[in-house]
């Protein structure tokens, strides 16, 4: 089956992010990374905002699927499920070389000058962050959005830090963000 030339684009756009910086984001860099013929990218977005929106999108579809099934409404789950499922996410972000934490970085810093690309990331965050709250409140854990914030950001400093450097140890990266996750919602 052929995969869509978009999402072929989106995750050369990613890999660039990840490994080039957001300098190093250009067409044609994008169109070596995913093998695609010189012109490719640009015909599918033809400005570089185009192309970061379109990777900040892909980033969120894949940031949405890294959550898996449990990421839904109405889904209730123990701390420990919680602390699993948060584990999980962070070692698909730090897959692959940590490309799609490294990515989201560089989108964020990108999202300062560009409105639609901090709505696109934004909104994502709100979702996931909703999400946690509705689960930490069904824990019976009080102040339940300062701590699905401060998880938020912990397990984003997490992924980065592996990523960074250069962590692979699943096993290891898993034990950390159990603990984090352990320690952050323990009643008070």
């Amino acid at each position: 089956m052929v995969e869509d030339r978009r999402t072929v684009v989106a995750e050369g756009a990613i890999v660039a992010l990840a490994t080039k910086g957001a300098r190093g984001l250009t067409h044609r860099a994008v169109d070596q990374l995913a093998g695609l013929p010189e012109g490719s990218t640009s015909y599918y977005f033809r400005t570089r905002s185009a192309l970061l929106q379109a990777c900040a999108e892909h980033l969120v579809a894949r940031t949405l699927q890294a959550m898996g099934p449990a990421f839904k409404e109405g889904t209730q789950i123990t701390l420990l499920e919680l602390a699993e499922l948060a584990a999980q996410a962070v070692c698909a972000w730090t897959a692959e070389g940590g490309s799609l934490v490294l990515a989201r970085h560089e989108l964020l810093l990108e999202s300062a000058r560009q409105t639609e690309l901090h709505q696109t990331l934004t909104a994502v965050t709100g979702h996931l962050q909703t999400w946690l709250k509705d689960r930490i409140a069904e824990l019976g854990i009080p102040a339940a959005p300062e701590r699905a914030a401060e998880l938020i950001a912990c397990l984003d400093g997490i992924a980065l830090a592996a990523a960074v450097a250069g962590q692979t140890n699943e096993d290891a990266l898993a034990r950390s963000v159990m603990r984090v996750v352990s320690g952050l919602l323990a009643e008070p």
